[in-house]
């Protein structure tokens, strides 16, 4: 039993001790025991999370749960299923209750929970049932895991003895993912404390390599923050065949990595940012939070209109966390962030959707796009990372390059983040406000709460940069001059396309404004243009750009729910793909100094890629 104290006297809160068996790995069923030494009488309900925070989606975990029985003292007792992912039962007196069920787990992902021959990983919110509202109360975990298999989690040790663990309370438990089985496990330290890379499955992969590249970065955050606010740390690494992401934890992160992304280094580059952003959520997100973002109700969403500072800053100080650290050489890093512009220009979704309302639709939008989604919506990932090099840059131009968002994030984590409390959204706007003594009412109003083009030529322009647009270079050799010219105006049927049963060329979405968007559905199987077969993507778009010129008709056949169908439209002006930026020729002080302190380099290593270590 635990004893708590509340307005002077105490209060008894049970004991709850988890035991998560999988002794039989290959029939994906996590076997799990509850007891709790002693509950007072009357009603209790079981719950489990609908969702897991990081992971703004709703999952339904209980789908997944089955065999539930209770006992109290030995003998069974009656449960009602009450919700989706509640259960209740009554007690008539105090006493000892033991909950036994099981939780398939055969989905591979970072926030869900698999079990093979191989490991067991998990996410708390699938596995751990919620007892009535002892949140407060510490929780023990017991491993029956097969023999030889070793264990990474962010949980503490209980009495350091293998396969016993402690979580100071439920939100701690739920927050610290487990991965249990035949791993490889790297370690090293920094500020003396231990960190732990688990790796499961294998491809390219260097180790060594891996280890001190991580280490970097948890240096360089480090260093913004000025400490490491945990005693050890856990990343858990998912080698598999195709990424799933990251998801964060208050001292852990698992992120699923493609087996093959090691090398070459424009591979490798975005394993190194999923790590990155990743690790920074240890601040922003998990400590660094609005107020709704914990401590966390379980059981229906959680809204916030912050996601674009929380996920998008996240993003932002990721991979500018590569370069201050060395991994990124300027030039991978503005290379980056080119790429990034031309992927925001190219959404029409950007003149619709605000980050406020991209953040606050997270539940209903970000997790469940459809085909119209590029047209509607603006994901607070990349909007809100193009965001934060707008506002640190503007912050740096307006208090002459004397503070910068490191500031606001800085004073954001030791105001609140270094308490465990959240802060009520209007501080952000405050905060900023505060760190660069000056207004940013408007800008506030224009680029985050309402759906306008964020400024990022004037930003840019105060570090000395300038955004040159063009089009991807041609990959046909024997094209003509003109053809091969990156600024003329490119022919564009304005539609996105994927491949459907191996060979069918189908449109995924239609641009809207564009040349299709009132003549092509998504779903519509393409065959033909001018009445000649189209073999496939490539085909289709050397058709269009080698033989024809912005303004000419075509004539697309295709098969629409199985109905042959032609239709003839006029071709539109492709947006440009490719964002460069450039050094202007002549800077001034005020802009080199913005460069160098941003960029942590000097004004004439600029754009040199051997400023990165090899």
């Amino acid at each position: 039993m635990y004893a708590g104290d509340i307005k002077g006297g105490y209060f008894v809160i049970p004991t709850f001790s988890f035991t998560v068996s999988f002794l039989e790995p290959g029939l994906h069923v996590y076997h799990l025991t509850l007891k709790i030494d002693q509950l007072p009488k009357g009603r209790h309900t079981l719950s489990l999370p609908v969702w897991t925070p990081g992971s703004y989606e709703v999952e339904d975990y209980a789908r997944h749960l089955f065999d539930l029985t209770v006992k109290a003292n030995q003998q069974d007792v009656g449960v009602h299923h009450a919700s989706k992912n509640t259960w209740e039962f009554e007690l008539f007196e105090d006493q000892a209750v033991e909950v036994r069920y099981k939780v398939y787990a055969f989905e591979l992902g970072v926030a869900t929970s698999h079990l093979d021959q191989s490991h067991a990983y998990w996410n708390g919110a699938q596995l751990f049932l919620l007892v009535d509202d002892y949140k407060s109360a510490p929780y023990y975990v017991s491993l029956e895991a097969p023999p030889s298999w070793q264990a990474s989690t962010g949980l503490d040790r209980a009495d350091d003895v293998w396969g016993q663990y402690r979580a100071a309370d439920y939100d701690v438990l739920i927050d610290s993912p487990f991965e249990v089985g035949t791993h490889t496990v790297c370690t090293f330290e920094v500020d003396d404390k231990p960190h732990t890379i688990a790796v499961w499955g294998h491809g390219n992969e260097d180790l060594d390599k891996l280890t001190q590249d991580v280490k970097r970065i948890v240096i360089a955050q480090r260093d913004l923050f000025g400490s490491l606010p945990y005693e050890h740390y856990t990343f858990i690494l998912h080698l598999m065949d195709k990424s799933t992401g990251g998801l964060e934890h208050l001292n852990s992160t698992t992120c699923g990595v493609e087996r093959f992304a090691f090398r070459p280094w424009k591979n490798y580059r975005r394993v190194l940012g999923l790590i990155s952003h990743e690790f920074f959520h240890l601040w922003n997100v998990k400590r660094i939070h609005p107020d709704m973002l914990g401590p966390f109700d379980y059981n229906k969403e959680v809204y916030t209109h912050l996601l674009w500072a929380m996920e998008g800053f996240t993003d932002y100080y990721a991979y500018l966390t590569l370069r201050r650290s060395g991994l990124y050489s300027v030039k991978d890093y503005l290379d980056g962030l080119g790429r990034k512009i031309a992927a925001y220009e190219k959404q029409p979704g950007r003149f619709v959707q605000s980050l406020t309302e991209s953040s606050f639709d997270t539940w209903i939008k970000l997790y469940k796009p459809d085909e119209d989604s590029v047209n509607r919506t603006l994901s607070y990932y990349l909007g809100g990372d193009l965001l934060g090099t707008c506002l640190d840059l503007e912050i740096r131009q307006r208090t002459d390059n004397q503070a910068s968002l490191d500031d606001v994030l800085r004073r954001l984590y030791d105001r609140y983040g270094a308490h465990g409390i959240g802060f009520p959204e209007s501080v952000y706007q405050e905060t900023v406000e505060e760190v660069a003594q000056s207004s940013f009412e408007d800008f506030f109003a224009r680029h985050i709460h309402k759906p306008n083009p964020l400024p990022l030529e004037g930003a840019l322009l105060t570090a000395g940069l300038k955004i040159e647009r063009s089009y991807t270079p041609g990959d046909d050799a024997e094209e003509s001059h003109e053809s091969n010219n990156t600024q003329s105006p490119r022919p564009w049927l304005g539609i996105e396309t994927k491949i459907v049963d191996g060979h069918q060329l189908v449109v995924k979405s239609v641009y809207a404004p564009g040349p299709s968007q009132t003549l092509l559905n998504a779903g519509d199987h393409i065959i033909g243009l001018n009445g000649y077969r189209i073999a496939s993507a490539d085909d289709l778009k050397h058709r269009i750009q080698y033989d024809h010129h912005v303004g000419d008709t075509v004539v697309v056949n295709f098969f629409r729910r199985g109905q042959l169908q032609s239709v003839s439209l006029v071709l539109g002006t492709q947006p440009f793909d490719k964002v460069q930026l450039v050094p202007v020729k002549e800077p001034s002080p005020r802009q080199t100094a913005i460069f160098e302190s941003w960029m942590v380099a000097t004004w004439d290593s600029g754009l040199s890629s051997s400023d990165r270590p090899l």
